[in-house]
């Protein structure tokens, strides 16, 4: 990576004497303290500007052992580590460096990689998440790696949106077939957007050899959607509609990305979700916002309530839910559901913007600027990010 946590190179400071002269004027008492480290601290950049990995490792660990404060050598020897696949150093180095300085975006990312490495995968996607609010710098690279570990984690704790979401930032960050694949072996791309797709909580090196094509192709299919390529994405869907007819959520994913262009299309896909599973709550929440987004609340209804039958801790079943019951005139009992809504998903910008809108066709006013200026908040945050 190469650079220090704000993402700028790190000026460089004049040649100084070799490390073994100044061990030896330190033993004899000619340099004071602060002399010894800004010696170890220009021999150790100059050891990792020469690439001699090993030397600048431990200068940069003598350096930091001298002057614990010095959240740039944190950087540099957290870096170093990571780049070795010594995960669990790096990352007690880093979490060194983000304790002093919280605003250190790459430093937060680079430390959620080490945890994803050393499998504390909450751990990893809190800090992967700060670091994107933070700021990643402006290596590409880095970025396709961390948005690529983002959208592993966010799949794996079933955040199944939220990962599509970081998938489209990822593919708009390089080709599926370029960079990542130097920085990822494998189809990496394709199975972190398969897994996502079909909503398997796991990891690539977790899923089960059987289901290698199945993801594959599936993932295929989601980066041609996502990407905007629709006569791939057309042809790779009918391929894995052919093989995998039965396989649950293959028709609802289709479903939801062919509601873009072909609506009624896109509804009879997600019913056949239905045939196979009557209680896909994902499927009939879709539904019901299509409805919504058409204006036939009445037909909506129905598949909200369902929905929320289905799953009853799923927030946007009550969300839906709420949002076409206060459109119809009832909007007290659409408040309710919102209310849980809330309740389940407080980070919500939809949520708190729905509110404020059944809050005001109630006559709430004081609720509904609560509301609004929640909603304000929460997009503010959900903007920085997705610039960053």
């Amino acid at each position: 990576m190469g650079q220090a946590p704000g993402g700028t190179l790190w000026a460089r400071r004049p040649l100084r004497p070799p490390a073994c002269t100044i061990c030896l004027l330190a033993f004899l008492g000619l340099l004071t303290a602060g002399d010894t480290f800004d010696h170890l601290s220009q021999q150790a950049a100059e050891a990792r500007a020469g690439n001699r990995i090993q030397d600048a490792t431990g200068l940069y660990r003598q350096a930091v052992r001298m002057r614990p404060s010095w959240a740039e050598g944190w950087w540099f020897l957290g870096e170093l580590l990571y780049d070795q696949d010594k995960y669990a150093d790096a990352r007690d180095a880093l979490r060194r460096l983000v304790s002093l300085d919280q605003k250190a975006g790459p430093g937060f990312a680079l430390l959620g990689l080490c945890e994803y490495q050393t499998k504390e995968y909450a751990q990893a996607l809190e800090h992967i998440d700060e670091g994107r609010r933070l700021g990643l710098g402006e290596d590409p690279q880095v970025r396709r790696v961390v948005l690529y570990h983002a959208v592993l984690l966010l799949t794996k704790f079933q955040q199944y949106e939220s990962a599509m979401k970081v998938l489209e930032a990822l593919l708009r960050s390089g080709d599926e077939h370029g960079d990542m694949y130097s920085l990822v072996p494998g189809p990496a791309i394709f199975e972190a957007a398969g897994l996502a797709g079909l909503r398997r909580p796991v990891l690539p090196q977790e899923m089960p050899p059987s289901d290698k094509d199945l993801i594959e192709r599936t993932g295929r299919a989601v980066c041609a959607a996502v990407g905007r390529r629709p006569a791939d994405a057309q042809t790779y869907f009918a391929e894995l509609l052919a093989s995998y007819p039965q396989v649950p959520n293959v028709h609802y994913l289709y479903g939801s990305l062919l509601l873009a262009s072909d609506s009624d299309g896109g509804l009879r896909e997600l019913e056949k979700e239905l045939e196979l599973n009557p209680k896909h709550a994902e499927a009939l929440v879709t539904i019901a916002l299509e409805y919504e987004k058409r204006g036939e609340l009445e037909k909506g209804i129905p598949y909200a309530q369902r929905a929320v039958g289905a799953d009853p801790q799923f927030f946007a079943a009550h969300g839906v839910l709420g949002r076409l019951l206060a459109k119809t005139g009832e909007a007290e009992k659409g408040i309710k559901e919102l209310e849980i809504a809330r309740q389940q998903a407080p980070d919500s910008q939809q949520v708190r913007f729905s509110l404020a809108a059944a809050y005001t066709l109630a006559g709430r006013k004081d609720d509904a600027a609560r509301e609004r200026a929640e909603f304000v908040r929460l997009k503010k945050l959900s903007d920085e990010m997705a610039g960053k």
